[in-house]
C-alpha cells in the first residue's frame, strides 16, 4: 500500500509539474512579443481590418481567422496586443486535442502530457506560432479534426461524425491548405483494409454531408467573387523552382528536429522512427502515423514534380501529431528526462525569441524607421487634428502604406482600411466613395510636405492636391517623417 500511495503521489506531482510548464510556456510566449514589439505584425493587422468588415471571404484568404481575431479583439476592449494571447490560446486548444487523442490511444495521462511536451519542444510550435493567422489557426483545428475522426472510427457514433464534418469545414474556412489533410484522411480510408468497411456505414456520409453544408456559404461567396481567393492561392503557389520542395523539406526538418532530440534524450539515444511490428499497431495508431507523414510526403512530391512554391512557414502546423507519433513508436521513454529537456529547450527558445524581437529591434532602430514608429503617439496626434478640423464627424476611411497600416486600429473612430466592394485595401483614390473625406498616411524620407505628397498615389497630381483639406508631418527618426493628410475625394471621382 505505501508503494501504491507513493506511485499516486509521484503521478500527481508529475501532472502538476507538466501543467505548470505548459502554463509558463504559454504565458512566456504571450508576454515576450507584448513587450518586445512596437507594432503588431502585419498579418495580425490584416486580421483586424478584414474581421472588422465581417465578410464571407477576403481577397487573400477564407474568413475564419479574421472573424476570430476581431471578436477576440473586441472582447478584450479593443486592445490590439490581446492577439498575442489569442495566438497562445489557439495553441492551448491544440494542446487539449493532442491530449485527448493521446488518451484515446494510450489511456495514460502521463503519455498524454508527454505528447504535448514533445510538440512544445519543436521549433515550429514557437517560431512558427509567433502570430495568429491563416497558418497558425490550423494548430488547433487539425488536432480537433483528427480527434473526432479517431472517435468516429473507434465508436462509430453520429455525434463524432457530425463533429468531424464541422471541424473539417472550420479548417477549410481557416485556410484551404486543410484540403490536403482532408484528402489524406480520405486516402487513409481507401488504403487501409480495416477502414474500407466504414464506406458501408452512414457515418462517413453524414460527416461529408455536414462538411459540405458548413462550407456552402463560403463556396457561394467564392463564385460570386470570381474565385478570387483560389486565384490568390494559385498565384502564391505558382511554379518557380523544384528547389522549393527541398526548401520545404529543410524547413520541416528544422521545425521538428528539436522534438526528435527531446525523444532521443528521453530514450537515452535509442530513438525509433518506425514501429517494430506493424501488425501489432492499432487502427488509431496507424492513422496517427499516416497523417503525420503522408501530407509531408505528398506536398514534397507535388512540389518536386511541379515546382510549386511552398512558403517557408506554411508547414509549421504539420507536426501537431508528432508527439503522439513518436510515443507510438518509442515505448521506452523516461518521462522525467523528457520533462527536463523540454524545460531547458523552451527556456532557450524564449531567450532567442526575446533577442530576436526586442534586442534586434533596438539595434535596427537607427537603420529601419518602422522599428522607431510610435503608432499610438501618431494616432493621438491625427485624432487631435481631425477633431480640430471636423469636430464630431466620424473618420470613416484610411489609406496608408504597410508601415502605418496599424493606424486603422489605434485611431479613435477605427476607420475602414479594406474596400469590400473591390476586395482590396484602400490605396487608390479612384476606389474611394464619392465626396468622402479620407485620411492618407505614409512613411516618407522627404522633408517637404509637397514632395512627400507626391510619394502617395492617392494625392499624386495637382487636381488631387487641391482637395487636401489638412496635412501634417511627424518626425520618426533621422530624416524620416510620417506624412498624413485629410483629403476630400469628390473631385477625384468627378473626373472619372
Amino acid at each position: 500500500m505505501p508503494y501504491e500511495n507513493k506511485s499516486r503521489a509521484d503521478a500527481a506531482f508529475a501532472k502538476t509539474s507538466n501543467q505548470r510548464l505548459i502554463f509558463a510556456y504559454l504565458l512566456a510566449f504571450s508576454i515576450i512579443p507584448l513587450i518586445a514589439r512596437n507594432i503588431l505584425p502585419y498579418d495580425m493587422i490584416e486580421n483586424l481590418y478584414w474581421g472588422k468588415e465581417l465578410q464571407f471571404g477576403y481577397a487573400k484568404h477564407p474568413p475564419l481567422f479574421a472573424w476570430v481575431s476581431y471578436f477576440f479583439y473586441k472582447l478584450c476592449f479593443s486592445w490590439p496586443e490581446s492577439l498575442y494571447f489569442l495566438t497562445q490560446l489557439n495553441l492551448v486548444l491544440g494542446f487539449y486535442f493532442i491530449f485527448k487523442i493521446s488518451e484515446l490511444i494510450f489511456k495514460d495521462k502521463t503519455k498524454s502530457y508527454a505528447a504535448i511536451l514533445i510538440f512544445m519542444a519543436s521549433i515550429g510550435s514557437v517560431f512558427g506560432n509567433e502570430k495568429f493567422n491563416a497558418t497558425t489557426i490550423l494548430m488547433s483545428l487539425f488536432p480537433a479534426m483528427f480527434y473526432f475522426f479517431i472517435r468516429m472510427l473507434k465508436f462509430n457514433k453520429y455525434s463524432d461524425a457530425i463533429a468531424f464534418g464541422i471541424f473539417c469545414a472550420l479548417a477549410v474556412v481557416g485556410k484551404y491548405f486543410a484540403l490536403l489533410y482532408i484528402a489524406c484522411v480520405g486516402l487513409f480510408l481507401i488504403l487501409n483494409k480495416e477502414c474500407r468497411k466504414f464506406f458501408k456505414t452512414p457515418q462517413i456520409y453524414v460527416a461529408a454531408g455536414v462538411f459540405l453544408i458548413c462550407v456552402s456559404w463560403h463556396v457561394v461567396w467564392m463564385f460570386e467573387n470570381d474565385l478570387i481567393t483560389l486565384k490568390y492561392a494559385f498565384d502564391k503557389t505558382a511554379a518557380q523552382s523544384r528547389l522549393s520542395a527541398f526548401n520545404f523539406l529543410a524547413m520541416q526538418t528544422l521545425f521538428s528536429a528539436t522534438s526528435f532530440f527531446a525523444v532521443a534524450y528521453a530514450c537515452k539515444g535509442k530513438i525509433k522512427l518506425w514501429p517494430d511490428e506493424w501488425s501489432k499497431i492499432s487502427l488509431e495508431e496507424k492513422f496517427i502515423i499516416f497523417i503525420t507523414i503522408a501530407p509531408n510526403v505528398l506536398l514534397f512530391l507535388v512540389s518536386l514534380a511541379t515546382g510549386m512554391r511552398i512558403g517557408s512557414f506554411w508547414g509549421a502546423n504539420m507536426f501537431t501529431t508528432g508527439g503522439v507519433y513518436l510515443l507510438i513508436v518509442n515505448k521506452n521513454l523516461d518521462f522525467d528526462r523528457l520533462f527536463v529537456f523540454v524545460k531547458r529547450i523552451t527556456t532557450f527558445f524564449a531567450a532567442v525569441l526575446f533577442i530576436k524581437l526586442g534586442v534586434a529591434r533596438v539595434l535596427l532602430k537607427e537603420y529601419d524607421p518602422t522599428n522607431a514608429i510610435d503608432i499610438r503617439k501618431i494616432s493621438r496626434k491625427m485624432d487631435e487634428d481631425w477633431r480640430a478640423n471636423f469636430g464630431d464627424q466620424k473618420m470613416k476611411i484610411i489609406a496608408t502604406d504597410k508601415a502605418l497600416a496599424a493606424l486603422h486600429i489605434h485611431l479613435k473612430d477605427s476607420p475602414s482600411y479594406y474596400d469590400v466592394k473591390n476586395l482590396r485595401i484602400y490605396s487608390d483614390g479612384d476606389s474611394f466613395p464619392t465626396d468622402e473625406t479620407v485620411v492618407v498616411a505614409f512613411l516618407s524620407r522627404r522633408r517637404c510636405e509637397k514632395d512627400a505628397a507626391r510619394s502617395s498615389s492617392v494625392i499624386f497630381d495637382d487636381d488631387a492636391r487641391r482637395r487636401v483639406l489638412f496635412e501634417n508631418k511627424i518626425r520618426v527618426i533621422g530624416d524620416y517623417f510620417v506624412y498624413y493628410a485629410f483629403v476630400n475625394t469628390a473631385h477625384n471621382n468627378e473626373r472619372n
